[in-house]
């Protein structure tokens, strides 16, 4: 489809989205605009590595890896980069939001909050990802995320490819599965190889956060290989904090824009969350600080917000038994999303205890802690819960 079709017919494409997950849109972004991004994606990614390379300290090298990029597993040939709000960015986006703001304005609306703003670039060598999805889709009130990726050269066969996998999103088995084997080794040949997303510059990749997905193999450059970017943003349907995403976002971004602010020029910054719970809010989704993960849980759920019973769980399973209480009280209640099960509840509550048992225990002859939290990992893997 292009932006034309989606003026002319936006419930069929909104439909198509909400039925694949997934959808690629022509010409969203200029040739012109794409090769003015790609030479500051280049730049700013040469430069955060000859930054980090030069730093000795250890703690302000992983600062600066905090900084700049955000959660890959090989920095050697994959990065994901957090990019600046610069003249060129807020163009880019600017354009997007036009060209899509019939489907965007029809899943995660004009409110819809800009959560992810970056760069996905891969070099020759790069292998593989395993299929995965940003958010989890099993028995969560919450909204998905919105991705939005647009490839800023033409991406050969030979460049790997974003592969998804059409309608998985929807699928409940699927989703119960990966909710109770989140890290299990999963290729494309499980799922029927998927759609490899080869596609022109300029064009948008509209993906669902509970797609199925991966990060195709990019060859060696002799096999045809060469660098692949794609510049992405990620939208947020309003009081919808899913967990599961990595958030790659500048902080000084965090909570600031929604998407109809981008069709005012200049740029206006609309929102007006106060500045600790934006604090909060990133040091939260670091996802290092349990008990940031908790208050921030919290407030979501002062807030109203169904994404915070995936935060509870999750700090939860971190071992923090106030989130297991806090869980606890909201399926006796029957609160956001959540239908009244007693007998959950109750298995949360001997859970939270059992963590208070084990932390006054003095003796030598205990398990570790993680030994603990391995062995009763189960109260969370039970259709009782999930």
């Amino acid at each position: 489809m292009t932006p034309d079709d989606i003026k002319l017919s936006a419930d069929n494409c909104i439909g198509h989205l909400e039925q694949h997950g997934c959808g690629l849109v022509r010409d969203v972004l200029s040739p012109d605009l794409c090769k003015r991004l790609q030479a500051l994606v280049d730049d700013h990614l040469e430069a955060a590595q000859s930054a980090i390379s030069a730093e000795s300290d250890a703690d302000r090298r992983q600062n600066l890896l905090q900084q700049h990029f955000g959660t890959v597993r090989d920095r050697q040939h994959r990065w994901d980069l957090k990019l600046p709000l610069s003249e060129t960015v807020e163009e880019a986006v600017r354009q997007a939001v036009q060209a899509l703001r019939c489907l965007l304005y029809g899943t995660v609306q004009a409110d819809g909050v800009l959560v992810e703003l970056s760069c996905l670039i891969t070099d020759p060598g790069a292998p593989r990802q395993n299929v995965h999805v940003d958010t989890g889709g099993w028995k969560t009130a919450c909204a998905p995320l919105l991705t939005v990726f647009i490839a800023l050269q033409d991406i050969s066969p030979e460049m790997g490819p974003t592969i998804l996998f059409p309608g998985t999103h929807d699928d409940p088995y699927l989703q119960q599965w990966l909710s109770i084997m989140p890290g299990a080794e999963r290729s494309p040949e499980q799922f029927g190889g998927g759609q490899h997303a080869t596609c022109q510059q300029g064009s948008a990749v509209l993906m669902n956060s509970r797609l199925l997905h991966c990060g195709g193999s990019n060859l060696p450059a002799e096999s045809g290989g060469s660098r692949r970017r794609l510049f992405y943003m990620t939208w947020q349907k309003p009081g919808n904090t899913n967990h599961g995403s990595t958030y790659t976002i500048r902080d000084d971004l965090v909570g600031k824009f929604r998407a109809l602010d981008f069709l005012s020029h200049p740029l206006r910054c609309s929102l007006t969350a106060k500045e600790d719970r934006i604090g909060l809010e990133v040091l939260a989704k670091r996802k290092d600080d349990i008990q940031a993960m908790l208050e921030f849980a919290i407030c979501l759920r002062r807030e109203e917000d169904p994404g915070a019973v995936e935060w509870l769980r999750a700090t939860g399973r971190k071992g923090h038994p106030l989130a297991c209480m806090h869980l606890a009280e909201m399926y006796c209640l029957g609160e956001l999303g959540l239908e009244t099960n007693y007998d959950a509840a109750d298995e949360l509550r001997k859970f939270a205890l059992g963590i208070f048992d084990h932390l006054a225990d003095r003796s030598d002859s205990k398990p570790s802690f993680q030994e603990f939290l391995d062995k009763h990992a189960g109260v969370f893997r039970q259709d009782l819960l999930f």
